[in-house]
């Protein structure tokens, strides 16, 4: 779920800045991105490590 909104957050961020030329505000859209695609990164290999630690 958080890499569909990570990536969604991210191609907003895409379409304002080149397509529309929209700044401001907008960077806030590719921060969050970033950051949900960072976290959801993380999660998954704490879940594959702890899986084959078993």
């Amino acid at each position: 779920m958080l890499w569909i909104l990570g990536v969604a957050l991210i191609a907003s961020w895409f379409v304002l800045k080149v397509f529309l030329h929209k700044g401001g505000f907008s960077h806030i859209l590719l921060l969050g991105g970033i950051s949900l695609l960072i976290i959801q990164f993380a999660a998954h290999r704490r879940a594959n490590y702890q899986k084959t630690r078993e």
